[in-house]
């Protein structure tokens, strides 16, 4: 079995209550009988400044296979470099292989755009890195293609969706979907596979389109935790305790 932790909407903007709640899901993944990688599905920073991006690469931990996709607050020239400096491939696609296992990140931001795509050369990659992938393989993005029930966010997913559905029904190696952005977990099937989005963590998107803030960031944050075992993947939600902030 693989274990993959799955983090989303993180948001760091420099101020020391966002980076504790990073740290404190962070600490979650000892508690765990075994983790195998990490995803991160986008919106590391909040204003894509290269510290907030410094404090993200800081706090992750060290020797753990970890995948990287940005989310519509991230910028991409930052980012890249960050990437580099902190000696992880400057992309903002990603595979990362765990025993017969791919996870494939794939970018669908747009700077300073709040709705996504994925663009010809993503597309290209998944496709590439699908084709040789030697197994069950997740694909890991940060907009969900399909609408939440939030007259806000389904402004803002995923704008070409069905070429998300094309490289899943061209490929059946593809056991499963990896999403963020909605700021709440969220469980459903697309393109006939599992499509999970983990928690976030700067917030939680309150429930239904009447409220006013949509997020609270007083909830606690939570993680996503993925147990996979060939082409079966169960999903649990964590959330921490008041106490653990």
């Amino acid at each position: 079995m693989t274990v993959v932790a799955h983090l989303s909407d993180i948001h760091l903007d420099g101020s020391p209550v966002r980076r504790r709640r990073l740290h404190a899901v962070l600490a979650q993944l000892d508690e765990l009988p075994s983790v195998d990688a990490l995803v991160l599905s986008g919106d590391l920073a909040d204003h894509g400044e290269p510290a907030e991006y410094a404090d993200l690469f800081a706090a992750l931990p060290e020797g753990l296979s970890t995948l990287v996709v940005p989310g519509n607050h991230d910028l991409s020239a930052p980012l890249l470099a960050s990437l580099q400096e902190h000696g992880r491939p400057a992309s903002l696609n990603g595979v990362v292989d765990l025993r017969g296992l791919r996870l494939i990140g794939l970018d669908s931001h747009i700077d300073h755009s709040d709705e996504g795509e994925l663009g010809p050369a993503t597309i290209e990659f998944a496709r590439e890195h699908l084709a040789d992938s030697p197994g069950p393989t997740i694909l890991a993005l940060h907009h969900p293609p399909v609408p939440v029930g939030h007259h806000v966010m389904d402004r803002f997913g995923l704008g070409n969706g069905e070429a998300l559905a094309s490289l899943i029904r061209s490929n059946e190696k593809v056991i499963g979907v990896f999403t963020g952005h909605v700021h709440t977990a969220l469980a459903t099937t697309f393109a006939g596979v599992p499509l999970v989005g983990a928690p976030g963590i700067v917030s939680t998107m309150r429930l239904g389109s009447k409220t006013d803030p949509i997020a609270d960031p007083l909830a606690m944050p939570g993680l996503a935790v993925h147990d996979i075992e060939e082409s079966t993947m169960r999903t649990v939600f964590h959330y921490l305790s008041p106490s653990a902030l």
